[in-house]
């Protein structure tokens, strides 16, 4: 059953792909974690996610009522917690995060409560309890840290954020309901960037709201849609090294990216359950060069890595005068998206006039499926290639002068089935909704 923590209220199907004029990175899809019962490292409706500082993927087992830890390639290392009210126990544990010390921070959703625990998952503390009261919770959904280890918590139904010092004592609060800014409608997600400033996603709104230190409004980005920039119900969010804002855009199945200060950089993933491709994606974490999606209507979790460097997708560009960089572009598909069995062609538009370009092209499980050298002419060079099956493809490419690399660019391509199963998952949609609004009439906080 859907539960309330998981997903708003609203019957929306949308399909997403990579779609970017210039991106801070490209992805590579890692690992998943996956299943779907009760057995160690398997999952049933994860929500939140965690990196901690040694690559350890943290995880919220909410149905399971447990949160289990895997390494950083997604092997399960331990679990702890068990269904049940006393201390260390849980009932739908929801958002989590982890703070300088290495503590695991989970939010206890139907305990209403937050809990500290230690590295290894020894119950040490916990604050909270069900009221409307200030200190106190109607279903804290997400939790954040900060770097004066302040605790942040999101208290959806009193649509505000709570504010603790790192041993729960309560500082203080912002927000209330409503619509305009730094008023919030039901919110989600919370992160802190390196600035600490706080992300808040204001989920019935369909908002991002970024707020300082003291919780004082200063901007807000994003509405109602599923074009770049717009979000349906949104849930999870993440802050990069670079300060790009990760949201995870719930109801659009889809990821996107935004940079510091709001502006739309790119998306990724689509409606469906191969590699690559989200059912209602929740929760985001990322560190250094990981990023972790909570897929959380395929009962997964999926890891990326986040490789650096400058490409282009899409109809249209040339050279990257401006920066006197090389570029990688996409000739044809639609927003980097190709149906199996099409040809994609690639262009190169180099700093350079004369050299060689080595395409290689990666399939989604890593191997090589084809690795051919072209020569430059006049700073252009193109290849192509017809991708047989489904999932994330990638295209590196190697620029030398004859003697030594001067330049690598890479792409990322998504793979989709020619014909997209659109009306089972939209039965499905509909049943969970149906399935959830029945949850939240009988567990509504009063």
């Amino acid at each position: 059953m859907m539960h309330l923590s998981l997903l708003p209220l609203l019957l929306v199907i949308a399909s997403t792909t990579i779609n970017t004029s210039q991106l801070p990175y490209t992805l590579k899809l890692e690992s998943i974690i996956t299943g779907y019962n009760d057995s160690d490292g398997l999952l049933n409706t994860p929500y939140g996610a965690v990196i901690d500082s040694n690559g350890r993927i943290i995880v919220t087992d909410n149905l399971n009522n447990r949160v289990q830890v895997f390494d950083s390639n997604g092997n399960f290392l331990f679990k702890f917690g068990v269904p049940g009210y006393d201390p260390g126990g849980f009932t739908h544990p929801s958002g989590v995060t982890v703070n300088s010390n290495g503590d695991i921070i989970v939010a206890d959703l139907h305990n209403y409560r937050i809990q500290v625990f230690d590295s290894n998952g020894v119950y040490k503390f916990q604050f909270g309890k069900p009221s409307s009261y200030d200190g106190q919770f109607a279903y804290p959904i997400s939790v954040a840290v900060d770097s004066n280890g302040r605790i942040i918590v999101v208290d959806t139904y009193m649509h505000k954020i709570q504010v603790f010092d790192s041993n729960g004592n309560f500082l203080f609060k912002f927000g209330r309901e409503g619509s305009g800014d730094g008023e919030f409608r039901f919110p989600t997600g919370v992160a802190v960037d390196n600035k600490d400033r706080i992300m808040v996603v204001d989920v019935w709104n369909n908002r991002v709201q970024v707020f300082d230190s003291n919780g004082n409004f200063l901007f807000k980005f994003g509405r109602g849609g599923s074009g770049d920039g717009e979000f349906m119900f949104p849930n999870g969010v993440a802050v990069d090294s670079n300060g790009n804002i990760i949201v995870a855009d719930t109801f659009n199945n889809r990821v996107q990216v935004f940079d510091s200060n709001g502006n739309f950089l790119f998306k990724f993933g689509r409606e469906g359950s191969e590699d690559g491709e989200f059912m209602f994606p929740t929760g985001v974490a990322v560190r250094g060069d990981t990023l972790v999606v909570v897929d959380t209507g395929n009962n997964r979790v999926q890891v990326f890595k986040l490789i650096m460097g400058e490409t282009r997708l899409g109809n249209g560009g040339g050279r990257d005068e401006e920066k006197g960089r090389s570029i990688l572009q996409l000739l044809d598909g639609d927003d980097g998206t190709i149906d199996v069995g099409k040809s994609v062609r690639t262009v190169v538009y180099s700093s350079m006039s004369e050299g060689n370009a080595r395409f290689v092209w990666i399939r989604p499980d890593g191997s090589i499926a084809r690795d051919t050298t072209k020569n430059l002419s006049n700073g252009t060079v193109e290849d192509e290639f017809i991708p047989n099956i489904e999932g994330f493809w990638r295209i590196e490419v190697e620029l030398s002068n004859g003697s030594s690399t001067v330049e690598r660019l890479s792409a990322t391509v998504t793979v989709i089935p020619e014909f997209p199963y659109a009306l089972p998952i939209l039965a499905g949609i509909i049943a969970f909704t149906l399935l959830f609004y029945r949850r939240v009439e009988k567990t509504k906080f009063t």
